[in-house]
């Protein structure tokens, strides 16, 4: 084993990572790269599959947002072939070895182990990060993990299931209406009306402020790549009550953010 796989499993075993969880990864490839300049991509899915084993799960969201729009040309999404949106090793994962990819058009995700015997590539909810989803699922299972590498909260997309499930003013709205975005995911297989459009995750960082600022995670560091590894059971119990009472702070600063100042006009100023 190359000195970078073997640095990078001793560090996954230190934050705890091991063969009986499920586990969906946020990842900065750049910010892992800095820590460990020489590793490639399919080396750090090497190590995480070396060390979850097909006893566990991985999950990596491989989002293609393959909206219809009613003005522009729009992407249909092809399972086997749209590239993720959501970065190099998110889309290295989805095309690695036993990966199964869902069918949803806008919000698919990558999974591997004991997740596939459960969860089938025809995985479509019309709630895509809501009830049916691989969220719903890791929330329902116990021994769920989220794990960020080299990223913070404006990836975590289990913020979006947190917004459902607290019915934050918006949930059911989408903010994209400037971008000419329908409610309908558009695929090879035909056209799906959805019941959310889940929208801007970059002021999730103020529940990771809070979560630090209240010692409910820790931040863990190994040669300046920042990651954390937050149990899904207790991001739920926790983010539930702040997504409800703390719902203004999820909207970006005013004036800076076309799609949470439509959600601020909309929900909290009319």
């Amino acid at each position: 084993m190359e000195n970078n796989n073997l640095e990078l499993e001793i560090f996954f075993k230190k934050l705890e990572l091991n063969k009986s969880i499920n586990l969906i990864v946020h990842s900065s490839f750049s910010k892992i790269r800095y820590a460990l300049p020489k590793i490639a991509p399919y080396e750090i899915i090497d190590s995480l599959k070396n060390v979850v084993t097909p006893f566990g799960s991985i999950i990596f969201p491989t989002f293609s947002y393959c909206y219809k729009k009613y003005q522009d040309v729009y992407d249909v999404f092809d399972r086997d072939n749209s590239k993720s949106e959501v970065g190099l090793l998110s889309d290295t994962f989805r095309l690695s070895d036993n990966v199964i990819r869902t069918s949803s058009p806008t919000h698919s995700f990558a999974l591997w182990g004991k997740v596939t015997e459960e969860i089938k590539e025809d995985n479509a909810p019309d709630s895509p990060l809501g009830k049916g989803s691989v969220l719903d699922w890791l929330t329902k299972n116990e021994n769920s993990f989220i794990l960020i590498l080299g990223t913070d909260f404006s990836s975590l997309t289990y913020g979006h299931y947190l917004e459902i499930q607290a019915q934050v003013p918006w949930y059911d709205y989408s903010p994209w209406n400037y971008m000419s975005v329908l409610p309908i995911g558009v695929s090879t297989t035909g056209e799906q009306k959805l019941k959310e459009i889940p929208g801007c995750a970059k002021s999730f960082v103020n529940f990771e402020k809070y979560l630090l600022n209240h010692h409910l995670i820790v931040k863990h560091c190994y040669n300046g790549l920042e990651s954390y590894l937050i149990s899904v059971k207790d991001l739920y119990s926790i983010g539930v009550n702040y997504f409800k009472e703390n719902f203004e702070s999820l909207l970006c600063t005013k004036g800076t953010c076309q799609a949470c100042d439509s959600r601020r006009i909309k929900f909290i100023q009319s």
